[in-house]
């Protein structure tokens, strides 16, 4: 890994990775829009949970737009890794958004993915970003990445507190028996 990253403009860099997960956005906001606003309510929400949040949900963004100059390394390994995670990464993404697409309104999300994390999505993002960045090799983007994290978690937090309130002792026993990210983390 170069400690001087490569920014160059081309049509074969890294933002090509990010069409499938943008695509799966679009497709899902347009054939579930209700979900879609439910999701992104903060009512009930403190300031600091509404600063994290947006901040969390517009992180996604510059990263998407700086890989546009971000070509993949010419390291094998790197390469290789990278696009594996970036897999995994994009195929839990759909499995997740399966999921709450078929999930009755109302009710918690705990089948599929969600048996495994309570936040299978975010988890699935993070694991199509770092692909990314193993995948480009670039410093810059494993440093914004690793900032980029950091108001995610308090947004879900905050969103676990709000599912708390909303399914009570349900959600509690679903968080006793089903870990935060990954299981270990």
């Amino acid at each position: 890994m170069s400690l001087q990253p490569a920014f160059e403009p081309g049509l074969l860099n890294a933002w090509l990775l990010c069409i499938p997960l943008f695509a799966q956005m679009i497709y899902f906001i347009t054939i579930k829009p209700d979900i879609a606003r439910r999701m992104s309510d903060m009512s009930g929400y403190d300031t600091k949970e509404k600063l994290f949040t947006v901040a969390a949900s517009v992180a996604p963004y510059p990263f998407m737009l700086a890989t546009v100059w971000t070509p993949f390394t010419s390291i094998l390994p790197f390469l290789c890794i990278g696009l594996l995670i970036y897999m995994f990464g994009i195929a839990l993404f759909f499995l997740t958004l399966k999921v709450i697409i078929e999930t009755p309104r109302g009710e918690l999300f705990s089948s599929g993915p969600y048996r495994i994390s309570r936040n299978p999505l975010y988890v699935a993002a993070t694991a199509v970003y770092l692909g990314i960045c193993i995948a480009t090799a670039n410093i810059i983007l494993f440093l914004y990445l690793a900032l980029a994290v950091f108001p995610q978690h308090f947004m879900i937090i905050a969103e676990e507190r709000i599912c708390k309130q909303r399914y009570h002792s349900s959600y509690g026993k679903y968080m006793e028996q089903v870990c935060r990210y990954l299981p270990g983390l």
